[in-house]
């Protein structure tokens, strides 16, 4: 879907001992949930996320809802 807006949600896949931080551009939280129900979006960044762990994520797992690559495809497509 091309032209349509939208804003930039953390996320994170806990797999049961910790968890995969993730930055997702969509329009919604809802359509994160709808297309990977595995992740949990949040709505504040933790208290222990550094504004450089936080620029890591967004270096190296920001992707866009519309064009999942890498680490995110590859969740979607586990059973």
């Amino acid at each position: 879907m091309a032209n349509r807006s939208k804003a930039t949600f953390l996320a994170v896949y806990d797999y049961g001992q910790g968890g995969i931080w993730t930055l997702i551009d969509a329009a919604s939280p809802e359509e994160i949930q709808r297309r990977f129900p595995e992740l949990k979006v949040v709505t504040e960044r933790p208290e222990w996320m550094t504004d450089t762990e936080f620029a890591r994520i967004e270096r190296s797992r920001h992707f866009d809802i519309d064009s999942a690559t890498g680490w995110l495809l590859n969740l979607k497509q586990q059973p």
